[in-house]
């Protein structure tokens, strides 16, 4: 049996949504949609849940922006793009901005899809053979006093901070940050965690790279500048050597 292939499909009409799914489910069985999504946002929320390997992708979304809009917004989230549109003059553009796994002009056939499933597959599996580490649907299941267990998916934690033999994990809830206390040391909680994703900026600090917008130098050492408004210190012995990873996870070979 093939190895699964999670995928997104997102697109702004129903009826392709409905279409390319139904392809899917009746000659790829190697292939679990994870979800769909019909607006740009609703499509980056839905990849930073799931991290797919692949994303079927529609190029022109309006009103609400388009393809590139929602791959402007998920840098650092590593997935494949097969782009589906009805406008073939944004070949060009898709082509050499983007690399993308494959283009599938609309309406396609179920061999044109096959084709680029195949590419996918070759694709995923030498991604896979170079790194095996990927974000995928790594969680972590943490105790809590009040709730039992709480399970934490890896994609929706920020940064996890020190607390002596403790530490404390931040991570997006409902899109709001929350946080939970662990009776593990830091460094325990890094080997839990896919290590091409997540990094120590300083020893009492390992953070998502998925979440980094910036760095900046002060004085010697630095700070890493996270969404939702947070930033966490960058140590001197950690600064070049994190610039390097994150420059690598954003702009993979």
């Amino acid at each position: 049996m093939k190895k699964k292939i999670n995928v997104l499909l997102v697109d702004d009409e129903i009826g392709a949504i409905r279409t390319l799914k139904g392809m899917l489910q009746k000659y790829f069985p190697q292939i679990n949609v994870l979800g769909t999504a019909q607006t740009v946002n609703d499509g980056v929320q839905k990849a930073l849940k799931h991290i797919p390997d692949l994303v079927f992708l529609d190029i022109e979304m309006p009103p609400f922006g388009s393809g590139f809009d929602f791959l402007d917004r998920c840098k650092g989230i590593k997935f494949g793009i097969i782009f589906t549109t009805a406008f073939p003059e944004y070949a060009v553009k898709a082509i050499n901005d983007i690399q993308p796994w494959a283009y599938l002009v609309k309406p396609f056939s179920v061999d044109s899809l096959r084709k680029a499933i195949e590419k996918a597959e070759e694709k995923i599996k030498a991604i896979e053979e170079k790194n095996p580490n990927r974000l995928k649907q790594t969680s972590l299941i943490v105790p809590d006093f009040r709730k039992g267990k709480v399970v934490v998916p890896a994609a929706d934690i920020i940064y996890c901070q020190a607390d002596g033999s403790s530490a404390d994990i931040y991570y997006l809830k409902n899109k709001e940050v929350v946080s939970i206390g662990i009776s593990k040391i830091l460094k325990v909680l890094e080997s839990q965690l896919p290590k091409d994703s997540f990094f120590r900026s300083h020893h009492s600090f390992l953070v998502n790279l998925t979440f980094v917008d910036r760095l900046k130098q002060t004085g010697r050492n630095g700070r890493v500048y996270l969404k939702h408004n947070i930033d966490v210190p960058l140590s001197v012995l950690k600064r070049d050597i994190f610039s390097k990873k994150l420059s690598a996870f954003h702009h993979p070979e």
